[in-house]
């Protein structure tokens, strides 16, 4: 291999260096094939200079090209020593790149930097290449080796690693948000046209839409991918996220997370059916098409859609509210009621969490809000409509509001893709309905009103098979209807004989019939926190 001296240099009158600096003012380098020009500190090739490479250059210090940079033939630049190097590569487009720096020492990009051939982290310590406000781009044929967990692409500023794909394949971007995260992404571009695609790793998920919003700090990964392609559309690609043990937040699931996409505007789309195992600290998840935040993580990555909507229940009902003595007598509970005995429902999806904050949550400002008792709602299958896809628990207002747990607020069903399904409702001692017709759900809120009544009702929504003459609500008065009270033993019938009135009955005890139980009690059938026989929940719907 030819050694070219630096000393040898210092007979050309254009350029002159120290030990700092070597300075090129008006002349040409030339670097031939197989030789090296080792630079002990840096290279500045000003902007009537020109360096023409076809071999090595290894430079220990700044590397700034404000000139003309050639190379008919392949070559390398490479960054090594014990000191940081600071990079302006200016209009130069490099074949190959090698970081070779010592201990922690780092290459540092004041400009944007274009490799052709091969990026090498072959470093002996854990140097990076700190990208900052530039971006990196690596050509259609280009690669990246030696990268690892203390070799990669910091990305936490606004420069961005990119790929150029000029054909359908695969390609992993050695990157991480500062210099001890690395959180490396694998696009695997499947088909549509050529195009070039940007990774940036940065800090955390957010609540918000794209890379906006207050940072995520359960449930999820501590790292979020920001990932484009320069001209957007057509393109069909997989994505595999990688991430440390350490980046994990707590209540992250090892084996129910799933690799969610935020395209700005409409939030996260994680569903529910993906979540799965991780497979050594990475996640993969398949035909992606557009350009977003991307993040791996459970419930707060979930796609939501959200229903508004009234129902009425016969038990508490008086004109034109329903009563909340369960309310006002401290009988609610504050968590879920239906997931426990002697109802013991079985959720489907996210259900079965749901608790409020406190029991002053049951009190709201105006008293036609006030909390009334919870309910089941499900989400069901567009076509086959006995099929549950997602369930949870919500709140009923006074003025038969159907809301969230936090007392006022849409009901919110995390983890569904947008589309159309059936709607039920069940409450824990009235007969369950569901929509007649499956109905559009989205982020934006669909508005149920079941007090409509039935299918056969002018404006009525709920099911009726048509084969008994009973409606599938009751008519509660001007033109409201309500979900049909007094199914106290959970058999989906209302009946007299030894059903939901023997119920009642026993509750009471046999042989005490007009002794009154107080509390929260499926057999109170009107709700106001009293289960009795003689003249109240018996007579009320069982006569």
């Amino acid at each position: 291999m030819k050694r070219i001296l630096l000393s040898a240099l210092c007979a050309l009158p254009a350029f002159c260096f120290g030990q700092t600096l070597l300075y090129n003012d008006g002349a040409m380098i030339k670097v031939q094939a197989g030789a090296t020009l080792y630079v002990e500190g840096g290279i500045q090739n000003t902007a009537t200079g020109t360096i023409d490479n076809d071999g090595t250059i290894e430079v220990k210090g700044n590397f700034l090209n404000q000139g003309t940079w050639e190379a008919s033939q392949a070559n390398t630049l490479k960054f090594s020593g014990n000191t940081n190097s600071d990079v302006t590569p200016g209009s130069a487009v490099f074949h190959n790149v090698i970081i070779q720096k010592d201990a922690t020492f780092n290459v540092n990009l004041l400009g944007n930097m274009t490799v052709n051939n091969n990026l090498d982290f072959n470093s002996v310590g854990s140097s990076k290449i700190i990208l900052g406000a530039f971006d990196l781009t690596i050509g259609g044929s280009g690669t990246t080796t030696g990268q690892d967990s203390d070799e990669y692409a910091v990305t936490g500023g606004v420069g961005k690693m990119k790929k150029a794909y000029t054909a359908p394949g695969s390609f992993l971007f050695p990157v991480g948000f500062d210099g001890t995260t690395y959180n490396p992404a694998t696009l695997n571009v499947t088909a549509g046209p050529n195009d070039t695609y940007s990774v940036r790793a940065l800090a955390a998920p957010t609540d918000g839409n794209g890379l906006t919003g207050t940072p995520l700090t359960t449930d999820v990964v501590n790292a979020v991918w920001d990932i484009r392609e320069t001209t957007g559309g057509g393109n069909t690609f997989d994505v595999t996220l990688g991430w440390a043990e350490t980046d994990e937040l707590p209540g992250f699931d090892d084996n129910l997370n799933a690799v969610s996409y935020n395209d700005g505007t409409n939030g996260w789309s994680g569903l529910h059916t993906d979540l799965g195992p991780e497979a050594g600290n990475t996640r993969t998840k398949t035909g992606f098409t557009g350009g977003g935040a991307y993040a791996v993580g459970d419930k707060p990555l979930a796609n939501d859609i959200v229903i508004t909507g009234k129902v009425m229940l016969q038990g508490p009902y008086v004109a034109p509210l329903m009563g909340d003595q369960l309310r006002t007598g401290n009988h609610l509970p504050i968590t879920d009621p239906y997931k426990v005995a002697p109802i013991s429902y079985v959720h489907v999806g996210y259900g079965g969490t749901d608790s409020v904050a406190n029991y002053a949550v049951f009190d709201q400002p105006v008293n036609a809000d006030d909390i009334v008792d919870w309910l089941v709602i499900e989400i069901r299958d567009a076509t086959t409509p006995a099929t549950r896809v997602a369930t949870r628990t919500a709140l009923i207002q006074r003025d038969g509001n159907m809301v969230d747990i936090d007392g006022f607020s849409p009901v919110k069903f995390k983890g569904l893709g947008d589309g159309t399904y059936h709607v039920a409702l069940k409450h824990r001692n009235h007969l369950p309905v569901r929509t007649n017709t499956a109905v559009a759900l989205s982020a934006t809120p669909t508005d149920l009103n079941f007090t409509t009544g039935g299918f056969n009702e002018p404006g009525g929504i709920a099911f009726d098979n048509g084969s008994t003459v009973n409606e599938p609500m009751i008519n509660l008065g001007s033109g409201v209807w309500g979900l049909i009270g007094g199914d106290v033993n959970n058999s989906n019938t209302v009946s007299y004989g030894t059903g939901d009135r023997f119920a009642i009955l026993t509750k009471v005890g046999s042989s005490t019939p007009s002794a009154l139980v107080n509390g929260y009690w499926r057999e109170d059938a009107t709700m106001n926190g009293q289960v009795a026989y003689g003249t109240g929940d018996r007579l009320l719907f069982l006569m």
